[in-house]
């Protein structure tokens, strides 16, 4: 079996293990996604097998009817700043203005909700799409401010775009994108050895020097943002509970957590469990 795999920009325990040669005992097709909705469809028409994406995805996911799972986390964080042009410098300044975000109901989108509303800020949320998407929205004037990561926030930077907010520094326990899967292929061979993969390539981040690891990054497209998505990359692929008690309150905070839906329960450790003694023999 193939195992086809979005994303918006491809996480580091995959490019480690792709350089390093770990994913030779499995096919992976990895797909560059536009937006959430995008990864949703696909999800539903069985076009993809798996997505990396914002963990607060699942609840509107599973509300829609999606049968998935968090299988791991891939970034210690996401490390997020509020952009904006350059005479905006603080979160008061962007009330009225266009805003943009790849869905309104869910994933980074309500991490700007939440801080917009702490500062009594109300903007115009514009549905532009994944973060490649916002960011050329603010380059040509379309929208004033969006939430980006890195390759995306320094390029930003770059262009002059000031960063209001530092949301890492607010929201320290943010977690990075998971791994999310079809639970029909949860117990395929395929996947196990996807995961012991990216183990691997976690392991092999861990033993390697940061230039090395920032000039890879680099290689695969990170431009400036390389040294920020090498610093934020997974040291571990286990699911760190305090980001899924964050999110569950941030939407609890927003009344928007749908009933009878938890993060915990959407959690299943135990395909990387396997994966990680597949690993440890080196299978």
């Amino acid at each position: 079996m193939i195992l086809r795999q979005s994303h918006f920009v491809p996480p580091v325990s995959y490019l480690l293990a792709a350089e390093l040669g770990f994913l030779r005992s499995v096919e992976v097709v990895p797909t560059r996604t536009t937006s959430s909705a995008e990864q949703l469809r696909a999800l539903l028409a069985g076009e993809q097998d798996m997505v990396v994406t914002a963990i607060d995805n699942l609840f509107e996911w599973t509300r829609a009817g999606a049968n998935l799972r968090l299988m791991a986390q891939v970034e210690a964080t996401t490390p997020l700043g509020i952009h904006a042009g350059g005479e905006v410098k603080t979160l008061a300044e962007l009330a009225g203005r266009r805003f943009a975000v790849d869905a309104p109901d869910n994933g980074f989108a309500l991490i700007a909700q939440r801080l917009l509303r702490d500062a009594g800020v109300e903007v115009d949320f514009v549905v532009v799409g994944g973060v490649r998407e916002r960011l050329d929205a603010l380059l040509d004037g379309q929208v004033d401010a969006t939430l980006l990561g890195p390759p995306f926030s320094k390029l930003a930077e770059k262009a002059g775009f000031t960063r209001v907010v530092d949301v890492n520094a607010l929201l320290p326990d943010l977690p990075g994108q998971g791994l999310v899967v079809r639970a029909e292929i949860l117990e395929s061979q395929e996947l196990e050895r996807y995961l012991s993969a990216l183990v691997r390539g976690v392991a092999a981040g861990e033993s390697m020097a940061d230039a090395e690891g920032i000039a890879l990054l680099e290689r695969c497209g990170y431009q400036a943002g390389a040294a920020s998505a090498w610093e934020s990359r997974a040291r571990t692929l286990e699911v760190d509970h305090r980001g899924l008690e964050l999110l569950t309150q941030i939407r609890g905070s927003l009344d928007m957590l749908p009933k009878g839906i938890a993060l915990e329960t959407l959690c299943d450790a135990e395909p990387l469990i396997r994966a990680a003694g597949s690993a440890a023999v080196g299978n």
